[in-house]
């Protein structure tokens, strides 16, 4: 069973919210690429890169928007990128900001990796997308992780931070029109990562406060809810993060979670087979999974549940539950949890 590279749902509203500003029939793309648009319960779920990927180069394709990176990194601000964002926006200097990312960008998508290098007096700081198969299209992810880079150093912020150099993994672009003031900056092309040069005195530079009216800031719970849900180590229990992040929609099953991770369900079962495990045995311990949680609310009615876990009908839900669990779900929460 090979890795596969997830990342949080929030990052697809930024790009969501600028489409719908430029009339981008948005939904049509989304359906396509077999994705939902999230809303506040799911933002922090997980989905496959390569979904997202596909979502933003259909989108740049149909309607000729070859900077689609860069525009919809211009409708985000820190705090767009969910607790990750948050806790970003926060640092004090630049080191600090690339210390947080290089940190926890894991935790909120395994398919890119963050670090820093010293080069003398010049610090090269660097992006790489990683896991994904190699005819994926990543030019707009990679467009809109460099712009989200800048963002998080403090470009967007007021400082006269500027580069010395900048390295980027796809075709040339001009990158001046969409950054002005780094127009005389050298750029070099295809280049195996996203690289950003510039010298060591702005490490240490405080970077200026964001204002914090009617913004969300990072509490003491971001960074732990960061860590406990972030993407699974282990190939199955990424899938099982998938299909969980899934639950709900109409076409539930193996060919649409083999879709999603951009293979076909005849090979996905086949991966299954060789860890012992089938895809419906996969589906029935997550549904399970999740219901126990969901069955700790006493006010939350089994019907949404049944919803939830994408049982189109409570008595299906039923029967399954007390095959789990040899009880039904409500003398499960009365046993479980002492709830009636």
């Amino acid at each position: 069973m090979q890795s596969i590279p997830l990342v949080r749902k929030v990052i697809l509203a930024p790009a969501i919210s600028y489409l719908n500003s430029e009339g981008v029939p948005v939904d049509r793309f989304l359906r396509h690429a077999r994705l939902s648009a999230p809303n506040p319960d799911t933002l922090e779920s997980l989905v496959p890169l390569h979904q997202v990927c596909d979502f933003l180069n259909s989108v740049a394709r149909a309607e000729g928007l070859h900077d689609l990176g860069f525009r919809i990194a211009g409708h985000l601000g820190m705090e767009g990128l969910g607790s990750f964002g948050r806790l970003l926006a926060q640092a004090f200097t630049l080191h600090e900001s690339i210390q947080i990312s290089s940190e926890l960008i894991s935790r909120y998508s395994s398919g890119q990796r963050i670090w820093m290098e010293r080069h003398g007096d010049q610090v090269r700081y660097s992006q790489k997308l990683v896991g994904l198969p190699p005819q994926d299209p990543i030019r707009e992810i990679a467009h809109f992780g460099f712009a989200t880079a800048l963002a998080a150093i403090g470009v967007a912020r007021g400082t006269d931070w500027r580069p010395s150099r900048i390295e980027l993994p796809t075709d040339p672009i001009d990158v001046g029109a969409y950054v002005p003031e780094f127009t005389d900056i050298p750029v070099s092309f295809n280049q195996p990562q996203t690289s950003i040069w510039f010298d060591q005195k702005w490490l240490s530079e405080p970077l200026p406060a964001l204002d914090s009216s009617g913004r969300p800031l990072a509490d003491a719970n971001d960074r732990a809810s960061l860590i406990t849900t972030s993407p699974a180590a282990d190939p199955i229990e990424q899938l099982e993060q998938v299909i969980e992040s899934t639950l709900g929609e109409s076409e539930m099953g193996v060919q649409l979670i083999a879709t999603k991770i951009g293979t076909n369900a005849r090979t996905l079962q086949r991966r299954l087979a060789g860890h012992g495990v089938s895809f419906s045995r996969l589906l029935q311990a997550v549904r399970f999974r999740i219901s126990q949680r969901l069955l700790r609310d006493s006010k939350m009615p089994l019907t949404e549940i049944a919803t939830r876990l994408g049982y189109t009908d409570l008595s299906n839900f039923m029967r399954a539950f007390k095959r789990w669990a040899g009880v039904g779900p409500n003398d499960y929460r009365r046993l479980h949890y002492g709830h009636e």
